[in-house]
């Protein structure tokens, strides 16, 4: 569910939106005691640098079959199970991000993460009603450097996910800020 009004699919949103729902399947149904962060790389430049990879993934040597520029492939950090004595290791997704480093290889970033009802906040103009508060969310938020952004929030029940651009600003923004270069 999204609203076209307030979350414009162009192209490039598109391919993060793309990544997000990858990820959200990736951990369905998966303990997640911890954030789990992951790179976003562009597809072809992937399958540019690694061959091996593009004949794995069923792309010819003519480029046939290959994604398109902005199609997006997440890369998960770590295994999930990080040392319960790290930071990254607290259900805090915004102490994670502040410890975060990114790969060379990331055009963008994402976190998966359960928040608690007291722990998060819904973009203030945001009509989604659909969204329960009274437990913890599954949610996984992307972005891109130039501030580009969705999410995904699951009920939790048979309806599945709510869609949109930053769903969870304060998730966002920290996120988007961690892909800025150093100064």
């Amino acid at each position: 569910m999204t609203t076209p009004d307030t979350d414009p699919l162009d192209a490039p949103t598109a391919a993060l939106a793309a990544a997000v729902l990858d990820i959200s399947r990736h951990i369905e149904g998966a303990p997640l005691p911890a954030p789990r962060l992951y790179a976003l790389a562009r597809s072809a430049e992937l399958m540019a640098a690694s061959p091996a990879l593009a004949g794995l993934l069923g792309v010819g040597a003519d480029g046939t079959g290959a994604p398109d520029d902005l199609h997006l492939t997440p890369i998960d950090l770590d295994d999930g199970a990080a040392d319960q004595n790290d930071i990254s290791a607290s259900q805090d997704p915004l102490a994670a991000l502040q410890v975060v480093q990114w790969p060379d290889l990331a055009a963008g970033g994402a976190i998966a993460c359960e928040l608690s009802p007291s722990t998060w906040a819904l973009h203030e103009n945001d009509s989604r009603a659909t969204i329960p508060t009274d437990r913890a969310l599954r949610v996984v938020v992307a972005a891109l450097p130039d501030g580009t952004t969705w999410s995904a929030v699951h009920r939790g029940d048979k309806n599945g996910y709510v869609l949109g651009a930053a769903l969870l600003p304060d998730v966002a923004t920290a996120l988007v800020q961690t892909l800025q270069p150093l100064n």
